[in-house]
């Protein structure tokens, strides 16, 4: 993947994280304090996921779009 192609796949990923955290909004309104710490681990689950397979395979091969690094 060029630069360019990593740079725009990070863009997407940052929205789906962004999108998912903000669900923890509606959840904590909407649900029971049982459902909800369900949601929100299931929810920090798929982000540490996300991360860990996704963002450090994209800053493996370009190190310069890590903005933590900088």
């Amino acid at each position: 993947m060029n630069n360019q192609s990593a740079s725009s796949f990070k863009t997407h990923i940052e929205r789906a994280v962004a999108e998912l955290s903000s669900s923890l909004i509606v959840a904590q309104q909407s649900s029971d304090e049982e459902e909800f710490k369900f949601i929100q681990k299931s929810i920090g689950e798929i982000i540490a996921t996300i991360d860990a397979m996704l963002f450090n395979s994209i800053y493996i091969d370009h190190p310069d779009l890590n903005d933590l690094s900088q």
